[in-house]
């Protein structure tokens, strides 16, 4: 698609305001624009129904004359793009996985395809990724963050001031509708980003406080244990095992409710959660491998139990007096929860659970006919699609849109 990208390159692309659709056919890709020619997948996937794509990763670097810091690289491949947007002196860096020239290219491409709608995130973390750096208000990572969001897509002779509150740039000039917060753990079980500091979390709700109000869209993406709805436990901590499933007690890398912090402080800001039932070893494929319930069976449950609790379930926050924050009910919205699951690459994973399109049809419908149907669906991630022969946007694509019965949710984004 490269020469046809090239051709619309200064092609006049109308200004738009994001809205999210009424159901979302969500999915992460790893794509780092390095090559037009190499994005055959993500624009197969948005012609087959993606309609929320979030490109993964972005993260912040505290920089000086020698050091780099705030930003942990191990294990994590170094980014093609750096903006460096310091200013009084302080050294803040942002850093982006795509050519941000072929990106801005590529979109231009798909609106001249017919897929302006198709909103458009950015990921803050992933496994082994960095949490954000110390020192810094949420306040100051959001206004950084703004900067290199709408930089590029202004006119040269404009300059966007930072310091300025009424200095606002119209949201379709963003180079991204919106992000993402899926900051996770690490490999090593002893590294500090297996614990997620107060400050950290408050920074994520303060900046998706921040986001909202300039009109951008927020998700979080959590671990199946990171908002756990089966139990009231509560720990910063994610290096943990999950105590009443009775295998693979080995495995440390559970959390106990970390991200339901956000929810209670600053679930107003969050507009759609990616619950990653996908997770190593994670209830699901507990009660789907070892219990012997139907996967599509476990997925009524999971909204069945907290129907009956009017969407929210009990935290007890109080496990961790550090957060200053009372046990209190913790609300997720069905109109803001999408069932997250892992396309081909996970079929014949011993770890990591393979949803059958087949039970997501079944438990999706079934839901769907009691008005109790999930916002929408998604995957991680676009670039394993077509592994084990699995096409997985096409069978979410036809679960969620091809039905003859309405539901509240069931409007597909226009193209």
């Amino acid at each position: 698609i490269k020469s046809n990208i090239m051709s619309i390159v200064s092609t006049n692309v109308p200004k738009r305001v994001p809205v999210l659709p009424r159901t979302m056919l969500v999915a992460y890709t790893t794509n780092h624009c390095k090559d037009l020619n190499d994005m055959d997948k993500v624009t197969k996937a948005v012609q087959d129904g993606v309609n929320v794509l979030i490109w993964s990763f972005i993260f912040f670097e505290v920089v000086d004359d020698e050091h780099e810091h705030g930003g942990n690289k191990d294990n994590y491949t170094k980014p093609e793009q750096a903006e460096d947007i310091g200013n009084s002196g302080q050294k803040l860096r942002i850093k982006v996985s795509q050519n941000i020239e072929n990106y801005i290219k590529y979109k231009e491409y798909l609106t001249s395809i017919g897929y302006g709608n198709v909103v458009h995130l950015v990921a803050f973390g992933g496994w082994n990724g960095p949490h954000l750096p110390s020192g810094f208000s949420g306040d100051e990572l959001y206004r950084k963050f703004k900067e290199v969001n709408t930089q590029s897509c202004l006119d040269k002779e404009k300059k966007f001031d930072a310091s300025n509150d009424d200095d606002v740039i119209p949201i379709g000039d963003t180079l991204w509708d919106g992000m993402d917060w899926d900051i996770e753990g690490h490999d090593i079980i002893k590294h500090p980003n297996n614990e997620f500091t107060k400050e950290c979390l408050d920074q994520m709700g303060q900046f998706s406080q921040l986001a909202k109000q300039d009109g951008l869209i927020v998700s979080m993406a959590p671990p199946e244990s990171y908002l756990d709805t089966t139990t009231s436990k509560f720990s910063r901590f994610v290096n943990l095992t999950y105590p009443d499933d009775a295998w693979h007690q080995d495995f440390e890398y559970h959390g106990w409710n970390v991200y339901a912090y956000i929810l209670a402080k600053y679930g107003a800001f969050i507009d759609f959660v990616f619950l990653q039932f996908y997770e190593s070893y994670s209830h699901a494929l507990y009660q789907t491998e070892r219990i012997g319930i139907t996967q599509s069976d476990f997925l009524k449950d999971y909204i069945m139990h907290l129907s009956k609790n009017n969407f929210s379930y009990m935290v007890d926050f109080k496990d961790d007096s550090t957060v200053e924050l009372e046990n209190q009910v913790v609300q997720i919205p069905l109109s803001k929860l999408v069932f997250g699951f892992a396309n081909g690459w996970s079929l014949n994973s011993e770890k990591a659970i393979f949803f059958h399109p087949s039970e997501i049809k079944k438990a999706y419908h079934d839901l769907r006919n009691v008005d109790l149907a999930p916002r929408g669906c998604g995957y991680w991630v676009v670039e394993e699609e077509g592994s084990h022969g699995v096409d997985f946007t096409k069978e979410l694509s036809d679960i969620l849109f091809n039905h003859n019965i309405s539901s509240k949710y069931d409007i597909k984004s226009s193209s």
